[in-house]
């Protein structure tokens, strides 16, 4: 097959735009989260706009009630992690006094050199963290510039959105605007399932683990109730990240084993309730991957592009395998490259 010049150009054009983006990856988070935004609201707003309402003042209103619920939550979460805070700081010295007590009983059971480091210098590790927290709220500056931002330019993608992908079409020959269309849908429908299912899956998890970990009584629970829900994002993450959380505060609040089974089996209680209950009700529409093709996923995403590659691997994985759904059968029928049906002998080769 040779390459004209028609089919060159255009595929010249598609290598600089993917360059300049991989090129500006860094700056591109605010719109990236802007557009799963778009994702997660253009449904409420198709849902008005098919009753006869205009598009744009259902976007001005749905985004004046989003802002100020996120408002309000953000306040009332602000207080009680203000409050808790208070509070840390006032029982600190009990706390560092039961860990310090577990860990000495610990190291009678235990003899490395690893855990002998862990006991001698666990004591001053959580005033060295209080000592960290104003460089730390220093650089949470990017993240609320993150925060800004995103409902800003998300404003956009969400009321010009129809009008973007009509500008598309027309850029596209008339015999690739089926394929484009078809194209466009998919990825439509299996990103937005994707991106609201991820985020419904999270808050539930979120909410079963604060549950959890307040029917067991464990301090800061609502803290780290949402660290889990937020870390559910990335699949797999979320349970570990609360076992984490959640077993240094029981360490240091009950200074005994036998909280960390506690938070230990709320974990894998939430682990269990998600895979069984949860992903297949919310995530049942969306886009599947096989789980070897979600570790890859994940592991490709944090060498190329660290965090954020973790945290968006799992999507673009999937924009991946939609893309390969829909182009593949629609090149085999362009080029006549249809493949022969299996022999029946197949089925006798063993399997390794």
């Amino acid at each position: 097959m040779n390459l004209s010049g028609r089919t060159l150009f255009p595929l010249v054009v598609l290598v600089a735009v993917s360059y300049f983006l991989f090129r500006i990856h860094e700056i591109l988070l605010p719109f990236i989260l802007a557009g799963a935004l778009a994702y997660f609201v253009s449904p409420l707003v198709r849902f008005f706009e098919v009753r006869g309402l205009r598009r744009e003042p259902v976007v001005i209103l749905l985004y004046i009630l989003f802002v100020g619920t996120f408002a309000y939550l953000f306040y009332k979460l602000a207080w009680v992690a203000a409050f808790e805070a208070q509070d840390a700081a006032r029982n600190m010295p009990v706390y560092i006094q039961e860990g310090g007590k577990a860990l000495a009983r610990l190291r009678g059971h235990v003899n490395s050199a690893c855990f002998n480091y862990v006991a001698e210098h666990g004591k001053a590790w959580p005033q060295a963290i209080l000592s960290r927290m104003p460089s730390f709220a220093l650089g949470m500056f990017p993240v609320l510039e993150v925060v800004f931002l995103v409902p800003f330019i998300g404003f956009f993608f969400v009321r010009e959105g129809p009008h973007w992908r009509d500008a598309i079409v027309s850029w596209v020959p008339s015999r690739y605007v089926e394929m484009l269309l078809n194209l466009l849908f998919e990825l439509d429908n299996s990103l937005g399932r994707y991106v609201r299912g991820i985020l419904l899956e999270a808050f539930c998890v979120g909410c079963i683990a604060l549950f959890g970990f307040w029917a067991i009584g464990l301090g800061y629970s609502l803290q780290i109730a949402v660290v889990v829900g937020i870390a559910n994002v990335i699949p797999y993450v979320g349970p570990f990240v609360g076992f984490l959380l959640g077993g240094g505060v029981a360490l240091f609040q009950w200074g005994s084993i036998f909280g960390l089974a506690k938070v230990l089996a709320v974990c894998v209680a939430v682990r269990f309730i998600e895979d069984w209950f949860i992903q297949p009700t919310v995530m049942q529409k969306a886009v599947h991957l096989h789980p070897v093709l979600i570790v890859l996923a994940l592991m490709s995403g944090t060498e190329l592009f660290g965090f954020w590659g973790l945290l968006f691997a799992v999507p673009v994985a999937c924009m991946i395998k939609v893309l390969l759904e829909v182009f593949w059968p629609w090149y085999r029928s362009q080029y006549g490259f249809i493949s022969p049906a299996p022999l029946p002998e197949i089925n006798r080769i063993p399997l390794v």
